[in-house]
């Protein structure tokens, strides 16, 4: 079985211009480079991971997770930024960025918008209309109060690829997320998007979490998106804050149970083989 980590990062803030975490985060205010990450790679026997952009947005930061991802073998593929709010410029970087091979997708960190209807603009529809016609995927960094959106977004672009980064990253501390569940059941009626079972221990409470806090998120995720439309992915080193990259694989692994081999290849690696169309293992 290849195992894939379709969620990971990597920055380093003396070459890219990182936001400084606050205090309580203070951790990831260092580099975290494909070498730290290939040897969580192998204490875990993950096979490959899948770089995710993250701040800053901009080309130069492209450049250099394309640079670390060529200089690893571990590094399948890179979802990168594209600015979504000029529909031409927008088109005019995805064709240079499918010709980089571990170009694999694009995302924008929507939860950083002050407007709450950033996705739903028209340029950026329009944008995501240009990804639809290039069959891009679509990383949705979307949080609970979104998903209203992210249904408008299907309606409007509806042969976009997409998927909802970290479960779209409800309260699991509080255990507050109003509607959190209804709206992803009905995002998950969409054939054409999929879910990340990632960044879920950072969304429950850092020092006390258990696997069972996770637990019926994971379990309500898996039944309204199936097995064929779920992907494992670390967050690391986002991760860090309130576990190890060891730590979020038992905890996923626990909270799966007792599940099938064809299950488990699904999960841990076929899904984001898929769905990202990675180029590992001997398949296209």
């Amino acid at each position: 079985m290849i195992i894939v980590d379709s969620h990971h990062h990597l920055w380093d803030p003396r070459e890219l211009d990182v936001p400084p975490a606050p205090p309580e985060a203070a951790i990831l205010n260092r580099a975290y480079m494909p070498d730290e990450l290939q040897q969580e790679f192998a204490k875990g026997g993950v096979d490959y991971g899948v770089l995710v952009q993250g701040y800053p947005q901009t080309l130069e930061a492209n450049k250099w997770f394309f640079r670390q991802a060529n200089s690893s073998d571990s590094i399948a593929g890179v979802v990168a930024w594209v600015n979504l709010e000029n529909p031409d410029s927008a088109a005019a970087m995805v064709d240079e960025l499918v010709k980089e091979p571990k170009f694999v997708g694009v995302r924008h960190i929507t939860e950083g918008e002050p407007d709450l209807n950033w996705m739903v603009r028209n340029t950026v529809l329009e944008s995501l209309g240009e990804l639809a016609r290039r069959d891009i995927p679509y990383d949705m960094n979307a949080k609970p109060q979104h998903l209203k959106n992210v249904l408008k977004v299907i309606e409007k672009v509806p042969h976009l690829r997409m998927v909802i980064d970290h479960i779209a990253k409800p309260n699991i501390a509080q255990g507050d997320s109003p509607h959190w569940a209804e709206d992803l059941a009905e995002v998950a009626q969409y054939p054409q998007a999929y879910c990340k079972l990632s960044g879920m221990i950072t969304e429950a409470d850092w020092t006390k979490w258990r696997p069972t806090d996770l637990a019926p998120y994971v379990h309500h995720v898996i039944d309204v998106f199936g097995w064929n439309r779920v992907m494992f992915g670390s967050d690391w080193p986002v991760c860090l804050l309130a576990g190890s990259y060891q730590q979020v694989w038992d905890a996923l692994s626990e909270t799966l149970g007792e599940i099938s081999d064809e299950q488990k290849r699904k999960v841990f690696g076929a899904n984001a083989r898929q769905f990202y169309k990675l180029k590992i293992g001997g398949l296209p």
